[in-house]
This record gives C-alpha cells, sequence and structure tokens, in this order.
C-alpha cells in the first residue's frame, strides 16, 4: 500500500517575493513511481512571465548585483551551496517524488549542485578584463568584461535542480540577473535556490523564478 504523503505547496519567486499566478490557476504533479500528488504550483502565463521579466531587467539597471564586488557575489553564491547542502535530503526526496529517480542518484545530483554553486563562487572572483600594448605606436588595447543584463532560462525536467545549477550560479557570478522557467514536471528543487534566505538588502535584487505548463492541460 502506497503511504499517503503530503502534498507539497509551493509559489513562485518574484523581485523577493513569494507570489501566485496573476489568474490565480494552480496545477498538480502527480509522482510517476506512486501515482499520488505530491506538489501543488502556480499555473503561470505570460502576465507572470511579463511580470519576472521586468523585475529581473529593473533590479539589473537600478540594482546593486551587477555593481558588487566580485568576492561579495561569490559569498552569496556559497551561501546557496551551503544552503542545498543543509537540505540535501529533502531537496533529493522532492527529485524522487516528482521524477522517480532512485533516492542515492538523487542524493548524488545535490552533492553535485552544490559543487557548480561553489564553483561558481570561484570565478565570480576571477572576472577580469585584458590590456594590449604591443598595437602600435600610441595604441593600446583593453577589453573589459561586463554583465550583458537579464538571462532567462528554461530548464528540462530529468535533471532539475543539476542543469539549473549548471546555468544560474555562472549567470548570477558574471553579475547577471535572471528568470528561471524550470520543468512543469519536476519543479520543487529550484525552489532551493530561493534568496529569501540572503539577509537584507541584496535578497530583492537577484532572480525572478516562474512556473507555467507549456501546453499542459490544467
Amino acid at each position: 500500500m502506497i503511504p499517503k504523503r503530503e502534498t507539497k505547496q509551493y509559489s513562485m519567486w518574484i523581485n523577493g517575493l513569494w507570489v501566485e499566478a496573476q489568474n490565480g490557476k494552480r496545477f498538480t504533479r502527480e509522482s510517476p513511481s506512486e501515482g499520488v500528488i505530491v506538489g501543488e504550483y502556480p499555473q503561470a502565463d505570460k502576465a507572470d512571465t511579463d511580470a519576472a521579466v521586468a523585475a529581473a531587467r529593473q533590479a539589473f539597471d537600478e540594482g546593486l548585483w551587477p555593481h558588487m564586488p566580485g568576492v561579495e557575489r561569490a559569498r552569496l553564491l556559497n551561501r546557496v551551496a551551503d544552503a542545498i547542502r543543509k537540505e540535501r535530503d529533502e531537496l533529493a526526496e522532492i527529485e524522487v517524488l516528482e521524477s522517480g529517480k532512485p533516492i542515492s542518484q538523487a542524493r548524488d545530483e545535490m552533492d553535485g549542485c552544490a559543487g557548480l554553486w561553489e564553483y561558481a563562487a570561484t570565478l565570480a572572483r576571477h572576472i577580469y578584463g585584458d590590456t594590449y600594448n604591443n598595437l602600435g605606436k600610441d595604441m593600446i588595447g583593453m577589453i573589459l568584461r561586463e554583465p550583458i543584463g537579464v538571462v532567462s532560462m528554461i530548464t528540462p525536467w530529468n535533471f532539475p535542480l543539476l542543469i539549473i545549477s549548471q546555468k544560474l550560479p555562472f549567470a548570477l557570478a558574471a553579475g547577471c540577473t535572471a528568470v528561471v522557467k524550470p520543468s512543469e514536471l519536476t519543479p520543487g528543487t529550484s525552489r532551493s535556490c530561493r534568496l529569501a534566505q540572503w539577509r537584507g538588502q541584496y535578497r530583492d535584487w537577484l532572480w525572478c523564478s516562474r512556473w507555467g505548463t507549456l501546453g499542459q492541460p490544467p
């Protein structure tokens, strides 16, 4: 007999706040291995996407993140890595329930995710430009590496947090803001990247996450 499980409730993280879809709709995910509903999520649409992009754009244009010293960005990225390690078993269980993968694999993936955030943190300290003084008399060349703006990310269902961790922390390390759309089949673990746990002035400036169904019927 399949044990009764509590259906986890999720919201979207946009502009430093947990919010519902503007249309008020939600959808559910049934575990492929157990056949029970394991999560309920906002059914985002174009309006929510526009809100997330606008918030990320404003954060980039007016916020602190793109101008923050690399060492400060590195510290915050390491805090996400610490949070993933701390919540490893819970996050692994969410991925098992949503995707049906073995628990041992899911735990290994969480370790890999934390490692990627730590790796990105080291890169945040080493983003620098170049100068060239061999171009000719009275000539010098200069390369500046600067954040490009808002980065959008759509990730698949099979390695949910791992693939987000291959993309999001590196965009943040470079000083970009981001909008992340995880798969509607396995969106639960994307909450681990939430920045609500980052206290103080930075929490509203970094990234937005929106969940939709990409054609899945309500």
